[in-house]
């Protein structure tokens, strides 16, 4: 259960990141330039809501069981382009019954979590966390041929646009992402359906999104329907953000983590980097 957990984490947060930068390119003109502005951005300052409604079976009852699953998550990113990567993120998340608060951000070749006080580090080459920052960034890998169906609505000085994606076609592309995520993991991701907006502003960013997402989450042979609805916005798109970094003190590399929970090297899990994280 607790793997198929660390999969269904995981999964969720892959999603929300990759399917974010995906609903922001359009074919259109207007969204052409949104895409690339997006993309040009040195830093961001943005929050994200998600409410899951996790539906798996009962092994007592053999009837469905379903459970919520919420997670707010500030996220402050500076210096995204330009080769010193900043990022901050503070994250607090409710699991049956449970509250949990963590804290992650990244220096000096490291990424670093602090979850309820307990604290570990996991090294990360720079290219390898700015290429996964960026997935919530820009816009430029994703095709509009991942869309079903597009349509742009003027409210006031924004611009609302409306998108159904094709599951199918989005189907190749998150399983990549969870590939790269969960290591070796045995984990596949079946999209059943994505719509949501984005809200565009007069200056052609991005300012705010919705998505509604079913999907089913299969690892080692148990499957649950995760049913998703995510909500975001980006504060003060394309102004500078200053983001203050904790110290490092008291981490533990985690490795070292393991050998004192396990006995063990910690290596040779065939877990990604997400799951020996969570």
């Amino acid at each position: 259960m607790k793997k198929l957990m660390t999969a269904l984490l995981a999964g969720v947060m892959t999603v929300a990141m990759t399917v974010t930068a995906f609903a922001a390119e359009d074919p259109a003109a207007l969204l052409d330039r949104v895409a690339q502005k997006s993309n040009e951005l040195d830093s961001m300052d943005c929050d994200m809501g998600i409410h899951a409604v996790l539906v798996l079976p009962d092994p007592e009852t053999k009837q469905d069981l379903s459970i919520n699953l919420d997670m707010l998550m500030k996220m402050k990113m500076d210096q995204i382009k330009s080769g010193n990567l900043r990022y901050k993120a503070d994250m607090a998340m409710e699991f049956l019954g449970q509250s949990e608060y963590a804290t992650i951000f990244y220096k000096d070749g490291y990424y670093y979590m602090d979850a309820d006080g307990e604290k570990i580090k996991y090294p990360m080459d720079l290219n390898s966390m700015i290429a996964s920052v960026e997935q919530t960034t820009a816009a430029t890998e994703l095709s509009s041929s991942l869309m079903k169906s597009l349509a742009v609505r003027e409210e006031g000085e924004n611009r609302i646009l409306s998108y159904v994606a094709d599951p199918a076609k989005m189907n190749a592309y998150v399983n990549d992402a969870l590939d790269s995520l969960m290591g070796t993991m045995d984990v596949k991701m079946t999209i059943r359906e994505v719509k949501g907006e984005y809200v565009i502003n007069k200056d052609d960013y991005y300012t705010s999104m919705n998505m509604n997402m079913s999907m089913d989450i299969t690892m080692y042979g148990e499957t649950v329907r995760v049913i998703m609805l995510i909500e975001g916005t980006i504060n003060n798109p394309g102004q500078p953000v200053t983001v203050d970094l904790p110290s490092t003190d008291g981490y533990t590399d985690i490795n070292t983590y393991y050998q004192s929970l396990y006995g063990g090297s910690g290596s040779g899990s065939g877990y990604g980097p997400a799951s020996e994280i969570w």
